[in-house]
């Protein structure tokens, strides 16, 4: 029912815009146009901008990339497969540190385990 109340609403918008006579018809394409031709010059008139957004383009896609690769490695890790059904018994770099025999990783040095100093009087 939503989708229905939605899309009459979009559609009246539509209606709304669209224009009634020869000059009304003929300002709207006049304005399309000229949008479209600032939109298709803009690298000419702006060089440095398009070439600042080239590469955060070129960033963006490098990130996505990763992410991609970080993803499908984390879902085949979790499938037990990466790609190949043969190297289902590597271990997803993605793992969290194993704890030594003793249940602990014991890292603290002596000088880490000694208590801090907590001020005058205590």
């Amino acid at each position: 029912m939503g989708f229905l109340i939605r899309t009459a609403f979009w559609l009246m918008i539509i209606v709304l815009l669209l224009p009634t006579d020869e000059t009304q018809r003929s300002e709207v394409y006049g304005t399309a146009q000229a949008a479209v031709n600032d939109v298709a010059t803009f690298c000419d008139r702006n060089p440095d901008t398009c070439a600042r957004g080239k590469d955060a383009f070129a960033v963006f896609v490098q990130k996505a990339q990763f992410g991609a690769r970080l993803l499908m490695s984390l879902v085949n890790s979790g499938t037990g497969t990466d790609g190949d059904p043969q190297q289902s018994s590597e271990v997803s770099p993605f793992e969290p540190a194993r704890l030594g025999p003793g249940g602990s990783q014991d890292t603290l040095s002596p000088d880490d385990l000694e208590e801090d100093w907590s001020g005058p009087g205590n």
